[in-house]
C-alpha cells in the first residue's frame, strides 16, 4: 500500500472512531489489505489518537484574528475558523485533544500561506456565500434512465422534418436513445421528430432491418470546446430493430466500453434518499381517488411512529383517518398540478376513560370566528398539537411498478399490487411542527366562553379503517423483537398494574396494561413475570428493574428497556436464553404485508413528492459540513430562498439559514451530542429577506428561541414583510448510521463489473454522510399564531 492510499484510508476511518462497532468497520474497509498493511494502519491510527499537550499559537502570522481558546487546561491562540476546526477534530477523536488534531491545525495554518495568484496579483477574496454552496440531489430523477448504454462510434445520417440532412456519428447507444456527435447544431425544438439511418451499422451488418430509418425525438443538446452533440430518444415502435439492437449490445459489451454513468447517478440519488426517508419526522399518507378522498395507507418509520401513537383511542385503535373527514377533504383536495398546504390544530378531551379528538384547520378557525376560543381551550392541554399537512395528486407510474415486478407474466401478487395502486390518487405528508416553547403564544386573555361551541370540531366516534405500511431500510434498532404474550405485573410508587407482554427482546419489552399507568417517561419501574418464573428456578423474575421509554396517549401501552448494568441484568439474561432456545417457535415482530412490494411502491411515489428539504452533512476531507441538499421535482416554497445566493444553476445555497453561528447552533453542535438512534433535534429560525436598491439580497436570521417575547418577534416579522419577505423554517437534524447499500446492491454490483473505481468512489461518498437535516417551511403557521396578515403580492 502506497502512502497516498494509506492516507486516504486513514481519512475515511477517523470519522468512524466514535462508532461502537469500529473494529468491524475497520475489518470490512481493509479486507483487501494484507496483514502488514493493516498493522501499519492501526499504528498510524494509534499515533494520531495519542493525547497531545502542545500549545497551538498562530499569533505570529494571524495576530489580528487570533482569539484565546482554552481546552483541557491548555490555552491556544487561533482565529475563529481554526477554533471551529479544532472543536470538530476533537469531536472526531472522541472529545480528546490528540496528535491528529494538532496536525490538522498545522495543515490548516500552512494553507493560509497559499493564496491563489492571478497575473502576479492576489486574487480577490471569495464571496462569503460560497462556503454555503451545496450540490442538489434531485429525488426520483433517475426513473426512466435504466437502460444500458454502450460507448459506440459509428456513422449515422439524421434527416430533419424540413428535409435537412446531418452526417453525424453515434457517441453512445442504448435501446431507448442515443447521443450523436454533429458538425453543428441545427434549428430545432425539443421533441422534434427526426429519422436516423444507421449507415455504419448497415455497412458492417447486412440485416434488412437496417435499410429502414428509425424514428427518434431530439431531447436536447451539449457543447464543449467547439464540439456539439444531440441527445435523441426513441419514438414509436419498431420491434425488429429493437431485437437487433439488443442482440448487438449484448454481443459487444466486451469489445466496446459500457457506460455506467446513468446507473451511477441513480445509485447516488437512491443512496441519499435512503439516508433521509427513514429519518424524516413527517408521515407520508396516501389517499384514494375522487374529489373527497379517504385515507388509504400510512407509511411508517421509527422517526414518525409518534404520530400514530397520538391518534390511538382508549381501545388502542388507530383513528388517524378521522383527521381527514369527507367534508374537510373536499376543501383540501388539490387540482391537478397544484399543491395544498394547511395548518391543523388538535387536542384531545378525556371523559370516563374515553378519548375525544378535536381538530381544526387555520381556515376553518378563521371562518368560524372561534380561533381565540379554540386556542384558549386547546393550548393549555398536554395533548395540544400543531401539524402541517401537504397534499398533491399522484400517478401510478410514479410507483415504478415495472421495476418491482420485472416479469413478462406477472403473478397474482403483482396483479393485486397493481390493482391496489390504482386506488391511490393523492400523496400527502402530515408533520408535527409545534414546539413546547410556542405554547404560551397560543394563550388568549381569559374569555367568558362556552367550550360547547367547539363541538363542531369534534371527530366522529366511528373508526375509519386504513392500512399501515412500514418503510424498508437499514434498521436502527439494535435487535429483533419477538411476538410473545405472557402475564406481567408492574409496580411503581406503591401501586400495581396487571397486563401482558406484546413483544420481547433481550434489552426491552412492550407491554399492555388493563388500566392506565400513573408515571412519566424515564421512570424506573419493577416488573414481575409469574408465568415465566415457572420456567426458571435459578433466576428471580419477580423484581426486575426496567426504565419507561415511552407510553401511548391512553397510558396503557408501555415501552420498557432494562435499567442498570446490562451484563448483570437478570431480565436480559433470561430473555437471551429464552430467545436462543426457542428460535423455531418465536416469531419476529414485523408487519403482515397484504401486498408484496407495496411499501417499495409507496416509497417510490413519495420521492416524486418530496415536501420538505433534506440537507446532508458530509465528512470527506476536513471538518464535517453541509455538502448536498435534496430537491423535489416540483417547485417548493423554500426554493427561492435556497437559490438566492447560489452561483451555479445545479447548486443551492444555505447562507440565509446558517449564516454566522447558526450553522454550528442548528446543525454541527447537535450532531456532536446525538447518537444515530436518537430522535431528531429541532429548532426554528426566523429569516428576513430584504432586497437592496441595487437588487442584492440581504438576510437577517435569528433563532426563534433568542427573541425575548412575542412583541419582539412581531417587530422582526413586520419589518421583514415591509421591506421584503419573511420565512420561518423548522430545522431538524439526525445522526446517520451506515448507508443502506443493500437497497442499491444491484446497481453497485453492476457498476463494479465495468468500473470498480466508480463503485468504490460511490461507497466512499455514501460512507462520508454523518448527518441529515430537514428543512420545513413553517411561515404560515408562525404568521397565523402571531396574528400577522401577510401583505398581498
Amino acid at each position: 500500500m502506497d502512502s497516498e492510499q494509506q492516507q486516504h484510508l486513514i481519512e475515511q476511518l477517523i470519522p468512524l472512531l466514535r462508532e461502537k462497532d469500529f473494529e468491524e468497520i475497520f475489518q470490512r474497509m481493509t479486507q483487501e489489505e494484507n496483514s502488514n498493511s493493516r498493522f501499519l494502519l492501526k499504528m498510524e491510527l494509534k499515533r494520531k489518537c495519542s493525547p497531545c499537550r502542545r500549545v497551538i499559537d498562530m499569533r505570529d502570522e494571524l495576530e489580528d484574528e487570533c482569539l484565546v481558546h482554552e481546552f483541557n487546561d491548555i490555552t491556544h491562540f487561533m482565529p475563529a475558523d481554526a477554533i471551529a476546526l479544532f472543536q470538530s477534530q476533537c469531536y472526531l477523536y472522541r472529545d480528546i485533544y490528540t496528535l491528529g488534531v494538532y496536525e490538522a491545525l498545522q495543515q490548516w495554518q500552512k494553507q493560509q500561506h497559499h493564496y491563489a495568484r492571478v497575473d502576479g496579483q492576489l486574487s480577490p477574496p471569495a464571496s462569503p456565500f460560497r462556503q454555503y454552496d451545496v450540490n442538489t440531489i434531485a429525488f426520483a430523477s433517475y426513473y426512466g434512465r435504466r437502460q444500458e448504454r454502450m460507448h459506440f462510434s459509428s456513422p449515422v445520417l439524421i434527416k430533419l422534418q424540413d428535409g435537412e440532412k446531418l452526417f453525424a456519428k453515434s457517441s453512445d447507444l442504448s435501446l431507448g436513445g442515443m447521443r450523436v456527435s454533429v458538425p453543428y447544431l441545427p434549428n430545432y425544438h425539443t421533441g422534434t421528430q427526426v429519422e436516423v439511418f444507421f449507415t455504419g451499422l448497415e455497412r458492417d451488418h447486412p440485416n434488412p432491418v437496417l435499410h429502414q430509418p428509425v424514428s427518434y425525438q431530439i431531447l436536447g443538446e451539449e457543447s464543449k470546446e467547439g464540439k456539439y452533440w444531440l441527445r435523441l430518444v426513441r419514438s414509436g415502435e419498431q420491434p425488429a430493430f429493437d431485437a437487433f439492437l439488443s442482440d448487438f449490445i449484448d454481443a459487444n459489451k466486451i469489445r466496446y466500453r459500457v457506460s455506467v454513468d446513468y446507473l451511477l447517478s441513480a445509485a447516488i440519488i437512491k443512496g441519499y434518499e435512503q439516508f433521509y426517508l427513514p429519518r424524516m419526522t413527517g408521515m407520508p399518507l396516501f389517499f384514494s381517488t375522487g374529489d373527497s378522498p379517504n385515507l388509504e395507507i400510512a407509511l411508517r418509520t421509527e422517526n414518525n411512529q409518534h404520530l400514530l401513537e397520538y391518534w390511538r383511542d382508549e381501545k388502542n385503535r388507530d383513528t388517524l383517518a378521522g383527521l381527514f373527514s369527507a367534508e374537510r377533504m373536499k376543501r383540501l383536495c388539490p387540482a391537478p398540478g397544484t399543491t395544498t398546504e394547511v395548518i391543523i390544530y388538535c387536542f384531545t378531551h378525556s371523559v370516563r376513560s374515553h378519548i375525544y379528538f378535536f381538530s381544526a384547520t387555520a381556515e376553518e378557525l378563521h371562518q368560524s370566528g372561534l380561533t381565540a376560543l379554540f386556542f384558549q381551550v386547546g393550548s393549555r392541554r398536554p395533548s395540544w398539537r400543531v401539524y402541517k399537512f401537504t397534499l398533491e395528486a399522484c400517478d401510478q407510474i410514479e410507483a415504478d411498478i415495472g421495476q418491482l415486478q420485472g416479469q413478462d407474466n406477472p403473478q397474482l401478487q403483482d396483479i393485486l399490487l397493481l390493482e391496489r395502486l390504482k386506488q391511490i390518487g393523492y400523496c400527502g405528508l402530515l408533520q408535527e411542527i409545534g414546539q413546547e416553547s410556542q405554547r404560551e403564544e397560543f394563550y388568549q386573555e381569559e374569555l367568558s366562553h362556552n367550550a360547547n361551541k367547539l363541538q363542531r370540531f369534534g371527530h366522529e366516534q366511528g373508526v375509519a379503517p386504513f392500512e399501515i405500511e412500514t418503510l424498508h431500510y437499514v434498521q436502527l434498532r439494535k435487535e429483533l423483537r419477538y411476538i410473545h404474550k405472557t402475564a406481567v405485573a408492574i409496580h411503581h410508587n406503591g401501586k400495581s398494574w396487571i397486563g401482558w407482554t406484546r413483544d420481547i427482546s433481550t434489552h426491552g419489552l412492550q407491554i399492555e396494561l388493563e388500566d392506565a399507568f400513573i408515571g412519566e417517561k424515564n421512570d424506573v419501574v419493577t416488573i414481575a413475570l409469574p408465568r415465566l418464573q415457572e420456567l426458571s428456578k435459578s433466576m428471580d423474575l419477580q423484581r426486575l428493574s426496567y426504565r419507561l421509554v415511552s407510553l401511548n396517549m391512553t397510558r396503557t401501552v408501555l415501552h420498557l428497556c432494562i435499567e442498570g448494568d446490562s451484563d448483570r441484568h437478570t431480565g436480559r439474561q433470561f430473555f437471551s436464553l429464552l430467545i436462543e432456545s426457542n428460535q423455531n417457535k418465536l416469531k419476529a415482530a414485523q408487519e403482515q404485508r397484504r401486498y408484496r412490494g407495496l411499501a417499495r411502491a409507496l416509497r417510490n411515489i413519495y420521492t416524486h413528492h418530496l415536501f420538505n428539504t433534506p440537507v446532508y452533512v458530509n465528512k470527506l476531507k476536513g471538518a464535517p459540513k453541509p455538502a448536498s441538499i435534496g430537491k423535489s421535482l416540483q417547485p417548493r416554497s423554500l426554493q427561492r430562498l435556497l437559490q438566492a445566493c447560489a452561483e451555479l444553476p445545479e447548486q443551492e445555497n444555505l447562507y440565509p439559514l446558517f449564516q454566522g453561528e447558526l450553522l454550528k447552533e442548528l446543525l454541527m453542535n447537535p450532531l456532536r451530542t446525538i447518537e444515530r438512534e436518537d430522535k431528531p433535534k429541532e429548532e426554528e429560525v426566523y429569516i428576513a429577506s430584504i432586497q437592496t436598491k441595487a437588487g442584492l439580497p440581504i438576510f437577517s436570521s435569528r433563532l426563534a428561541s433568542e427573541f425575548t417575547g412575542m412583541k419582539e418577534k412581531r417587530q422582526f416579522i413586520e419589518l421583514a414583510l415591509q421591506e421584503g419577505e419573511f420565512y420561518s423554517v423548522l430545522v431538524g437534524v439526525s445522526r446517520t448510521g451506515r448507508p443502506d447499500t443493500n437497497f442499491i446492491a444491484n446497481e453497485l454490483d453492476y457498476i463494479a463489473k465495468f468500473a470498480i473505481h466508480k463503485a468504490k468512489k460511490l461507497e466512499e461518498e455514501l460512507w462520508s454522510v454523518v448527518g441529515v437535516g430537514e428543512l420545513t417551511d413553517t411561515t404560515q403557521a408562525t404568521l397565523f399564531r402571531l396574528g400577522i396578515t401577510p401583505p398581498l403580492n
